[in-house]
This record gives C-alpha cells, structure tokens and sequence, in this order.
C-alpha cells in the first residue's frame, strides 16, 4: 500500500504524544513495558528461529520485574533484577537439555535480549520520571532524525554506510539524520531555556541522533544473525516493534544519563 509507512506514523505520533504529556505515569510506564513485551518476544522469536534455546516465560518475568524497579525509581531492586537474569537464565537453558553446541549461544542470547530492551525500556520509563518534556525530546530528536535519514537516503543517497549490515542505509542518510536531531536540539534548547542553551541543546540532539544510528545498526546485526528481514510484521509499513524501538533503546540510556550530568533545568 502506497504511503503506509506514513499513515501508520501519522496515527501512532499523536497517541503516543498524548499519552507521554497527558497520561500519568502508571499509564505510560504501563504502555512502554507492553510495547516491551512485544519487542522482547519478536527478538526472542528471531532466536528461536536460529536454532536457540530461550526460556521465554522466565526472561518476560524477569524483564517485567527490571520495568517494575525503573517504574519505582529504585535502583538496588534493578540491580537484583538485573543479576537474577544473568544466573537464571543460563540455568533455566541448561535444564531445557538443548543441543549442546548452542548451550553458550542460547544462554548469553538469552540474557542479551531480555537487558538490552529492559535497559532501552527502563531508561525511557526513567525519563519521564524528570517530566515529559525529556521523552518528547527524545522522541522528536530520533524521529526527525529517521525521517531526515529516510528521505535524504531516499533521494539523494549514494555512498552506503553499512552496506553488509544494512544496504539500504548511506551516508548521505546519515548526515541528513545528523542535521535533523542537531535542530531539534538546538530548538528544543531555544523554546525550553532560552538562547543561552542553544549550543548546549544542537550538540546534545547531535549526539542523541549519533547513538540512535548505532542501536538502528546494532539491531541489523541481530536481524542478519537470525537470517530475518524484519523483527516482525506488526506496524504496517514498518515492520516489528523492534525494528522502531531499536535507535530509542540505544538513545535512552544516553539521553538519560546526559540530562542526570547537565544542570537540572536544562531541557527540562
């Protein structure tokens, strides 16, 4: 279907914003941790689909558990979370009685999969604890910097960036998503705080954009791994929920820890 790509977009952009600005936090932590759920289980059907061994009910349990402690701001009950996935997991493939050439494979897949969404989730959870002017930064630096991306690529493209990892990706693309998250910083930087954080803001949605092309291509990698095109089929136009939330669950973690390191009012 022609345009598919930009109604599911056009549909989903605003609900989102609604929720993030509107809704309270239960809500949204309620709505991050099952768009989670989702992501996790498509990655954990791409390694079920190499031939791995995962112990799905366990690793959603855990995950949900490490959502729960961000939900709550408390760190020392992550931290628990965080070490039960790394010895349970393992265990649970061992008792599984997989083929033993993927025992290694399947135990540290498994734990992979379930702390890199946790950390990308439990990081957006964190953010819209300092308020809801951090996620819609967030968001609008990673969103206009994929459009940019997409339609400077699209049009102008050349040089590929990644051409084993992702083909379709240039580097043309690429500067054109720079340039897209270094305005919205620096605007978000003019309409928060005034002139004087305009530098400050440009270099921050710079780097955010930066960090967001490397979860995009660390994400490939996973999908090429697997032998698999898409994380999965459930937005039209877009694929998987992984494939969308892979650049937001590299950019959260850093976009979080920057603003817990700069001044309290910035951006916020």
């Amino acid at each position: 279907m022609k345009f598919q790509r930009e109604l599911t977009a056009a549909v989903l952009i605003p609900l989102v914003l609604a929720l993030v600005v509107a809704g309270p936090l239960w809500a949204f932590s309620l709505v991050a941790g099952a768009a989670g759920i989702l992501a996790l289980l498509e990655f954990y059907a791409m390694l079920t689909g190499a031939g791995l061994a995962v112990p799905r009910w366990a690793g959603l349990a855990l995950f949900c558990a490490c959502l729960a402690a961000a939900h709550r701001g408390a760190a020392d009950e992550l931290v628990v979370c965080a070490g039960a996935a790394i010895l349970l997991l393992p265990a649970l493939v061992l008792f599984s009685s997989p083929p033993e050439p993927v025992l290694l494979s399947s135990s540290a897949s498994t734990v992979f999969a379930t702390l890199y969404l946790a950390a990308g989730v439990g990081s957006f959870i964190g953010l819209r604890h300092l308020g809801w002017k951090p996620v819609v930064l967030l968001l609008a630096i990673v969103w206009a910097g994929d459009s940019a991306a997409y339609y400077v690529g699209k049009n102008w493209g050349r040089r590929k960036l990644a051409p084993v990892v992702s083909p379709k990706k240039t580097w043309e693309g690429f500067w054109g998503q720079m340039a897209g998250g270094t305005a919205i910083g620096g605007a978000a930087a003019a309409l928060v705080g005034g002139g004087s954080q305009v530098g400050a803001g440009a270099i921050l949605g710079c780097s955010v954009s930066a960090i967001a092309v490397v979860g995009d291509l660390v994400e490939s990698t996973f999908k090429r791994s697997c032998s698999v095109k898409d994380s999965g089929a459930i937005l039209p136009g877009h694929g998987g929920l992984l494939d969308r939330l892979d650049s937001l669950l590299f950019a959260a973690p850093f976009l979080l820890l920057a603003l817990r390191l700069l001044p309290e009012g910035f951006l916020r």
